[in-house]
């Protein structure tokens, strides 16, 4: 096992916490362009967090992770993430919302709170492992 100081897991977690709460208050806003842009860009702030959190998890536990792809299958496959939504469509939802100009944003806009609830479970799992 690679000794990952338990402080940073804490940090990410911590991290990783406040970004779901900020996404979690901006999809409840009105669905302007203003707020549907700003949970956009949570959305991607909270997927880099938890892409953080679970290379920082997997590599505690000699588990490789170094592709996005490769991060999020280990987490599923862990029992960290459920497949609901597929893993891959995350991924692809992050990677659409990052290229210029944007593509599907209203498509990814609707899905968010799937996801959401799909990074807050990935959240508790690794809290409850981190944690204990």
């Amino acid at each position: 096992m690679n000794e990952i100081p338990s402080s940073e897991l804490e940090i990410l977690l911590t991290h990783f916490s406040w970004n779901l709460q900020r996404l979690d208050e901006v999809l409840k806003q009105e669905k302007s362009d203003y707020f549907k842009s700003a949970a956009l860009q949570r959305f991607g702030h909270t997927y880099n967090i938890a892409l953080k959190i679970i290379q920082s998890y997997a590599k505690s536990k000699s588990i490789p992770c170094k592709m996005e792809e490769r991060c999020f299958e280990t987490a599923v496959q862990n029992g960290w993430m459920k497949n609901q939504p597929e893993w891959k469509e995350i991924v692809a939802a992050f990677q659409q919302i990052n290229q210029k100009p944007q593509q599907n944003t209203e498509s990814i806009y609707s899905k968010l709170a799937t996801y959401h609830y799909a990074l807050n479970y990935l959240f508790a799992q690794l809290k409850e492992l981190i944690e204990h």
